[in-house]
């Protein structure tokens, strides 16, 4: 089975309360699906295109169904305000390869 990984590319609106009411408490309910951040800043060497955010993260996840159950989950879904009210994102599960 393959694993699965969220990708997502952050533009601040209100880093404060992106932090506060998002970014503190984000982690802990990936970890309840088993997952873990491989990405969460780090600096970019850009290559080809535009900046596509202000954080870059990929988050690992066992496989399809933690990922997708940790999104809908109401741990996650209690936080998520946090994240669209102070931020814009682009963000995908997609499957790794098998």
């Amino acid at each position: 089975m393959a694993k699965a990984y969220g990708i997502a590319h952050v533009t601040f609106i209100n880093l404060e309360k992106f932090v506060e009411q998002y970014a503190s408490k984000v982690e802990d309910t990936i970890k309840a699906f088993g997952g873990k951040f491989l990405v969460r800043g780090g600096e970019i060497a850009y290559s080809e295109g535009k900046k596509l955010g202000d954080l870059n993260v990929i988050v690992e996840f066992p496989d399809r169904e933690s990922a997708l159950n940790w999104k809908k989950s109401s741990e996650y879904q209690a936080i998520l305000p946090g994240r669209i009210e102070n931020a814009t994102t682009q963000f995908i599960i997609i499957d790794g390869v098998a």
